[in-house]
Order: C-alpha cells, then structure tokens, then sequence
C-alpha cells in the first residue's frame, strides 16, 4: 500500500536503534482507529511495544498540533495505545510541547523521542532539515472556504457552480478556479458527477491548517472587551439586540460547544457575524481590546449558520472543532475531539 511505502524510511531508521530486534507494522488498524495509518509493533529484549502510527506529510501547525495532543490524550485513556507520529519535520519547539505530553515521534531530519516503557528510550531534538523537501500546497481564504463547504456539505460537489459559490461565499468565477487548484493538488477528484474530496480522513487536517494560516486571519473583524462581565450576559445582550436587526450570527468555540454538550465553555465568546458596524458597537458599548473575551469573525456564505440550540445560533462543528483547537486551552482541545466524535464522524 502507498501508505506503508511512505512510512518504510521512518521503519528504517527505528530499525537502526540497537535496541530495536524487529518491527511489525500494519496497515490494518485503520478499520477500528480511522484517523491513524497503522498499528506498529516494535519488539527489544525486553518486551514488545504496541504503538499507534500517525503519519503527517505537512508541517506542524498550531492547530494541527493541539488536535493531535488531544488524540494522543484519547488514544492512551480510552485504548490505552501511546501514539507515535512520523512527521516531515518537527522543530524544537513542537518537538518538546510533543515530549510534554508523552508522544513519542520520529521525523525525516533524524529527531526522535521513543520511549518503550520504562526499559529503552532515545530523544534527538535539535537535529535541522538537510533539504528544503516538498513545500505544502499554497492555502488562501478561498480554498479555505470551500473545503468547508465540502466538509459541511457532503454532496456540494455535484451542486451547480452558483449554489455552491452562494454556500461558500464566492465568486462563481472563483469557485472554478479554486476547484481546479484542489484537483491540482490532488485534494479533489473530477468526474462526470462533478468533484468530491479524494481523502475525507484527511480533512481535519485540511480544514485546522485553513482556518488557522488564512481564514480566520482574513475574516477577523476584531477583538472586544463588554460591560458584561459573563459570556452568558453578552450572549443574551447580543442575541437580544439581533432580534431587532435581519443580521445574521452565530456562536462558535467554547460557547457553542457548551450548547451541543454541556462540557466545555472556555472564556471566550467568539461570534460570527454579517456585519458589524460602528452603530452596533454603540448600541453594545463594546470597545477594541487585543485580549477581549468578545472574538468577531465575518461570516460567509451559508456555512457559518447551521442551527439553534437553547435558543441560540449556532456554527457548523467543523467551524466550532476548528476554533476550538485554534485556542491555547488544553481543555478547548479536548472539547474539539469531542465534538469531532459525536458530530463529525462518518
């Protein structure tokens, strides 16, 4: 299979390790863990590991590395598998947040952190990249948008180009153009029936690098600090205040998560809006503050607005496990993978 044939180098290098006698790895995990590549069995004198493998062919963003903390977290509770990740390259950073929480990793420059219970173990960090390898496929706003369109919408690919540009908030022009980008970089197939994702396992990680590197950027209207001092003051401040307008909004993060599971709320409140213009930021004596609990994000297309819960709106999950693995709270993550299972999963 092509996937074990990418993950031969990171076989050999482990098979190097003088304490390493043998390696079974097996494609074969996919059926009950559908997020990794394999299940990896790495035999010493001592004993032999079990250990999940999670392959990653582009860099480690911030949100792609909070998911797969968060996954690792549930993989050692749940399954009680540990989680190797062979990755392209981790810096020093990543590696030691990595390290932190107990993953063990390999990369293609030569770092490694394995720990075979508590009879082996062998870290490298530091080591550089000897090439400048393959760079990731350009990501813009508009790709972004509409792999949340495909992701939110799972026949968007048969719909005509206007729906799906009114859906995404794009150009009909642009929609084109973006879908042949995608099928350009291999993330779409075309076929008498239209377009459909080539990979749908790959898709978190699509959407987390996304949103991080180009939508969220682009569609922040700004940070805002409330006379409210409670995030359940300025949503029915705000929900009430809405009720007088046709401006459409919807909750995502902490907050909605908390709506659709009562597990997480965080201390933020980010929304996403139509517009907002300087009467209501009177009308809600709201003012600019870099660290403001009150996050607003320019909405687009339909995709932002998927339904009310206790008598609010709410985004789409994918939307909501995005900004939620967008934040530094450990707990927000943990919160992502639980939207992820309950809601996301096919």
């Amino acid at each position: 299979m092509q996937s074990e044939l990418n993950i031969q180098p990171f076989l050999e290098q482990l098979r190097a390790l003088p304490f390493v006698t043998d390696l079974d790895f097996s494609s074969e995990g996919r059926s009950t863990h559908r997020e990794v590549d394999g299940i990896l069995k790495i035999r010493a004198p001592k004993g032999t590991y079990r250990f999940l493998v999670e392959q990653k062919r582009s860099y480690l963003d911030r949100g792609m590395l909070n998911a797969l903390v968060a996954q690792a977290k549930f993989y050692a509770t749940v399954h009680r598998v540990p989680l190797l990740l062979f990755a392209r390259y981790i810096p020093g950073p990543s590696a030691e947040r990595l390290m932190q929480s107990g993953i063990n990793f390999l990369d293609q420059a030569g770092n490694i952190h394995l720990v075979l219970g508590r009879n082996y173990e062998r870290t490298v960090v530091g080591a550089k990249q000897t090439a400048s390898g393959t760079k990731d496929p350009r990501i813009s706003p508009a790709i972004s948008q509409l792999l949340f369109a495909f992701a939110t919408a799972k026949d968007a690919g048969s719909w005509s180009v206007r729906k799906l540009a009114e859906f995404a908030g794009l150009s009909k022009s642009n929609v084109a153009k973006v879908e042949q980008q995608l099928v350009g970089q291999g993330v779409l197939i075309q076929s008498e029936k239209g377009f459909r994702l080539r990979d749908r396992l790959k898709l978190p990680e699509q959407l987390l690098r996304g949103y991080e590197l180009a939508l969220r950027p682009k569609r922040l209207l700004g940070r805002f600090r409330s006379p409210a001092s409670e995030i359940d003051e300025m949503l029915v401040a705000i929900r009430d205040s809405l009720a007088k307008d046709s401006i459409r909004w919807s909750i995502t993060g902490g907050p909605a998560a908390y709506l659709l599971q009562k597990f997480y709320r965080g201390l933020e409140l980010p929304i996403f809006i139509e517009s907002l213009n300087d009467q209501l930021r009177r009308r809600w004596r709201i003012i600019p503050d870099k660290s403001g609990p009150l996050i607003f994000l320019h909405s687009f297309g339909s995709i932002a607005f998927w339904r009310e819960s206790g008598s609010f709106p709410i985004t789409h999950p994918w939307l909501v496990y995005s900004e939620l693995m967008y934040s530094s709270d450990p707990r927000a993550h943990e919160a992502a993978e639980e939207i992820k299972r309950e809601y996301l999963s096919e």
